[in-house]
């Protein structure tokens, strides 16, 4: 039964990606999951608690892809990283699904929102550390400071409501380079820019 119910909320995680949230009912779940609206109600009782789950267990892999990561990349290819899973969301994500959550579920709306900001300071902070371990970015570099700033724009740069990018600039991984370009010429010692312009010339190659 957890099998099945894992399978629900992956397979509805990925028609929010596509359609949003509000123009998925249950009646589309259960024939675009070939399943009975009654083994449906069954695992979840209406469509408030099947967004809940889905939303958890999004966070969840997403907490636990997180941790898997660092294993054996640099602090560069981190944020490479980083960017690909940007990337490839972006290519998933419907348009209007924050904009589903805000509107509908604000709660979740603001758990995501809050889970967003802590996980990318942590790991802004993470990868600083690291970076200046291994010789990538100054020393003198005020780790949470620059996360803390990090935070900030990442949270106005990439929300169109604030009125700075617009929603197109925002879903185009383009925005998210010249930031990045940005952040990196502030922080990178001479060895670290020269393995970052490597890097990026790399995946520009691969596009």
């Amino acid at each position: 039964m957890e099998d099945k119910k894992q399978y629900i909320l992956e397979e509805v995680g990925k028609m929010y990606m596509r359609h949003g949230i509000r123009s998925v009912t249950m009646d589309d779940v259960a024939a675009e999951l070939g399943v009975s609206k009654k083994t449906l109600y069954q695992n979840f009782k209406d469509k408030a608690e099947l967004v809940s789950q889905v939303v958890e267990s999004f966070l969840s892999k997403d907490e636990q892809c997180h941790c898997h990561e660092n294993d054996s990349l640099n602090a560069i290819d981190r944020v490479f990283w980083m960017r690909e899973h940007l990337n490839n969301l972006l290519k998933l994500a419907h348009n209007n699904l924050e904009y589903d959550l805000k509107k509908s579920y604000p709660k979740l709306y603001k758990k995501i929102s809050e889970y967003k900001k802590e996980r990318f300071y942590e790991d802004s902070f993470s990868v600083i550390e690291q970076g200046k371990q291994e010789g990538f970015f100054r020393a003198e570099v005020d780790s949470d400071f620059v996360s803390r700033l990090s935070v900030g724009r990442f949270l106005l740069v990439f929300n169109p409501d604030y009125g700075l990018f617009t929603q197109d600039e925002v879903r185009n991984i383009s925005l998210f380079d010249q930031v990045m370009d940005y952040h990196f010429h502030g922080i990178c010692t001479d060895e670290g820019l020269k393995y970052y312009k490597k890097q990026l010339n790399k995946v520009q190659n691969e596009n």
